[in-house]
């Protein structure tokens, strides 16, 4: 029978009991934040973000089509680092950014949620029900897919075809539903930073219109973030919860393996440790490798657990996995 939750709740924590093989005291130094880190990586995405701007626009003056083909390569590049802003966008809705909460959502939001124009706190909601009970009715990440493009297995022809549109845009209003959901904060209120967020996203449209800067803006911020970053999540996602037995906690989910190429596109700051998050939601994203090495000691978890190498391993599964449950076993 499926697990069940209340939609809103406070706690990350799953509902499945399990018997954890970390001692207490290893679990505690895992969990402990290292705030300079999670900073550092906030303004590397920045700059990586910046980087390829003014070599596109250089390229674009000297010759339209080399400027038209690093235009592509920078929709990519910036599209999979918007993707690793909403990562560390996902550790500040765990907690996991500063361990002064007020600051880890003054952060969470100001750096990471508001510029996707969404609100982190309005994910945390949403997505602490997740972790209560993944792959279920209570889900509301799981109930959002349960339509076709969410349905395995699938063939490859299949899955390149929903990936295709996702690169080209044509999925645009299944992502703007995505987005539309965390739209506004919900849950516990903080008045200063709802009037923040007002403070922002009116400050950045007045400048957007006061210096005619929408053309860029839309080339190399709302593209990117409605083509690539959607083929970027979709990827994460299909690795994290399709193609899975869903007949143990330890296969409600998997751990992938990416490769460099999928490290860089796909899948950066560890987030394909999927399992050992579930597992464990107060270990921050760069302890995450170790609590895994933990992990990998127990005969339990590496014989229950569904672990895969590369995403590209992730697609063979899924195209011969069996029909996605609407209701996942328990």
């Amino acid at each position: 029978m499926p697990l069940q939750a209340t939609l809103i709740t406070d706690t990350d924590e799953p509902v499945e009991e399990w018997q954890s093989p970390v001692p207490p005291a290893d679990l505690r130094r895992l969990s402990e934040l290292q705030p300079w880190r999670s900073l550092a990586h906030v303004a590397r995405e920045w700059l990586l973000i910046a980087a390829p701007i003014p070599a596109v626009l250089a390229l674009w003056q000297w010759n339209p089509i080399a400027g038209g083909v690093a235009y592509v390569a920078a929709v990519i590049w910036i599209g999979a680092r918007q993707h690793a802003l909403a990562i560390l966008m996902h550790e500040a809705a765990h907690y996991r950014l500063l361990p002064n909460r007020n600051l880890n959502d003054f952060f969470g939001e100001l750096l990471l949620g508001w510029p996707l124009l969404i609100s982190m706190r309005a994910y945390r909601w949403l997505h602490f029900a997740h972790h209560r009970s993944p792959n279920t009715h209570d889900d509301p990440d799981w109930m959002l897919r349960l339509n076709r493009d969410w349905a395995f297995p699938k063939t490859r022809g299949e899955l390149f075809t929903v990936l295709l549109r996702d690169l080209l845009a044509l999925n645009l209003r299944d992502q703007l539903e995505f987005f539309g959901r965390y739209a506004y904060a919900r849950g516990r209120k903080k008045t200063w930073l709802d009037a923040l967020a007002a403070v922002f996203f009116i400050s950045l449209w007045s400048s957007l219109f006061y210096f005619q800067l929408w053309i860029p803006f839309l080339l190399f911020w709302i593209v990117p973030m409605m083509t690539w970053l959607k083929v970027a999540l979709r990827m994460r996602t299909i690795g994290e919860h399709y193609g899975v037995e869903y007949d143990h906690m330890l296969r409600q989910t998997r751990t992938t393996y990416p490769n460099l190429i999928e490290r860089l596109l796909i899948a950066p700051l560890n987030i394909g440790y999927h399992l050992d998050h579930h597992l464990y939601p107060s270990v921050p994203f760069y302890h995450l490798p170790e609590l895994h090495r933990e992990l990998q000691k127990h005969d339990a978890f590496r014989s229950q657990a569904h672990i895969t190498r590369t995403y590209r391993a992730v697609v063979d599964e899924c195209t011969h996995c069996i029909p996605t449950p609407i209701d996942a076993p328990h």
